[in-house]
């Protein structure tokens, strides 16, 4: 127990021994005959001082927590990109000081239960679509949190950094990413765009792939979640998935038993923000009718904040994601429609297809090799060895990749150079603690060359590369 809740305990104040008393006899009572925002107004400063730190939504705030009484210290707000800022009001009203913390790439709250009030004459007055938005525009001090963690093979976010960040995200290459984790199924489906809006063929697909994955020994350890791009798809994926399953104990088991952190999940673009899982199921759903004919009515990416929804849900994904769909990238037809949705997912499909990014979505970001590190691949080539530089798919880069030959794709030792781009990173704690050691999980083994050091003792070095690939340590050695 914490020493302040034990001076709170042990306090001789009266009025403090009262209050104790009387939350006793509230949580006794199981809250019988006082409400939660009574006994807040009445002993509000006792439970803070209990519970410092409380976890609520903020209509539970505006509901329970009386605004009369000594505010907080700190509101946070998380996944502010979907808070109404009318929603967020109460809450900041009752702190000190609030930090905002979304993504205004994600999605904003949904507004398709709410009817539109506002008007053009107000519009100077008129609220943002969330209190991000509002913080933004009003040109509060910002901090850009670019580190990401999620995905542990680089491909899984390379489409959202290049396409919707503009690579300013740090992402880390795995010692496996030399081939991209995300997998194109082409079903050859049959959209049912007349009558209910789904695809059956597709849905089956999804579900033979469930059931595959929860039988797999190899696979069976992996978390799994479903993406449809419209509810009705959605519900046609759980329909089937429970009628497969639900006789089967063992996939049961195997898909929500209690043993299972992550349960699998059946969801859309709407409601999937905030949920990852190891592998993705990708359903894309729309492509050509009976008659052959494609739409390019793609339900919510047509919609403005299309492009949002699409970002949301192809970033859910730790370890793999598989996209299965009835049409590629070229059925799309942009001339039809210049939705941002439309073209996102246009450049998405190509990507799965191809496993190269389109080049509409490229930007610039770090591909200068360094002279020394591009020197010694050269040397350790002439060794045999086969030899990347500059490995990465954002502004992070490993110098130095050596190929592991018993591995096919895996790398078997990364070398990092202290060169523009360790110099760049501000941060000492991140440059030699965090950067080495988000590798190192994704499977690196690492050493690090400092140039001058190269530079000077350019024959040594590379023979204490050449020795390490010979007989590589446990524990990384750095020089």
């Amino acid at each position: 127990m914490r020493s302040e809740q034990c001076k709170l305990l042990l306090s001789p104040d009266p009025q403090t021994q009262a209050s104790l008393v009387a939350i006793r006899r509230w949580i006794k009572n199981r809250g019988r005959n006082v409400s939660i925002r009574t006994l807040m107004q009445l002993h509000g400063n006792t439970i803070r001082r209990l519970c410092p730190c409380m976890l609520m939504s903020p209509m539970s705030v505006a509901q329970y927590l009386p605004i009369e009484n000594a505010p907080f210290n700190l509101v946070l707000f998380d996944e502010a990109s979907q808070i109404p800022t009318a929603e967020a009001v109460g809450a900041i009203a009752r702190a000190n000081a609030a930090i905002i913390v979304g993504d205004p790439k994600q999605m904003p709250p949904t507004t398709f239960f709410q009817r539109e009030i506002n008007t053009d004459d107000d519009v100077e007055h008129n609220d943002m679509e969330s209190i991000l938005d509002d913080c933004i525009t009003l040109g509060m001090p910002e901090h850009y949190l670019n580190y990401h963690y999620r995905s542990r093979h680089e491909s899984l976010i390379a489409f959202s950094n290049r396409y919707y960040y503009g690579n300013h995200l740090i992402t880390f290459p795995s010692a496996d990413d030399r081939e991209i984790h995300i997998c194109y199924r082409n079903v050859h489906g049959i959209y049912d765009y007349s009558r209910t809006r789904t695809n059956r063929i597709e849905a089956e697909a999804i579900v033979n792939e469930v059931i595959r994955r929860l039988k797999d020994p190899m696979h069976s350890g992996q978390s799994i979640g479903v993406i449809a791009f419209s509810t009705v798809q959605q519900n046609l994926i759980d329909e089937l998935l429970q009628e497969r399953i639900g006789r089967n104990q063992q996939l049961l088991k195997a898909a929500y038993g209690e043993e299972q952190t992550e349960p699998l999940f059946v969801k859309n673009l709407e409601n999937v923000q905030g949920d990852e899982r190891d592998v993705i199921l990708f359903s894309v759903c729309y492509g050509p009718s009976e008659d052959g004919k494609i739409s390019m009515n793609f339900g919510p990416l047509n919609n403005a904040g299309g492009e949002r929804r699409l970002n949301v849900a192809v970033t859910r994904a730790r370890q793999e994601m598989v996209v299965f769909s009835s049409m590629t990238s070229e059925d799309i037809d942009l001339e039809k429609s210049n939705a941002l949705g439309v073209q996102g997912l246009k450049n998405f499909l190509y990507y799965a297809e191809n496993g190269q990014l389109p080049e509409d979505a490229e930007t610039p970001c770090n591909t200068t090799v360094n002279q020394l590190a591009d020197h010694l691949a050269t040397d350790l080539r002439k060794a045999g060895y086969q030899v990347d530089v500059n490995v990465g798919r954002s502004d992070f880069r490993v110098d130095v990749a050596v190929l592991d030959t018993n591995r096919p794709g895996t790398y078997r030792l990364g070398l990092l150079f202290d060169g523009r781009g360790y110099y760049r990173t501000p941060m000492m704690r991140d440059r030699e603690l965090v950067q080495p050691t988000v590798l190192e999980h994704l499977g690196w083994n690492l050493a690090r060359i400092w140039q001058e050091d190269y530079f000077l003792h350019q024959e040594e070095v590379t023979n204490e590369v050449l020795e390490r690939l010979l007989c590589p340590p446990e524990k990384p050695v750095d020089r």
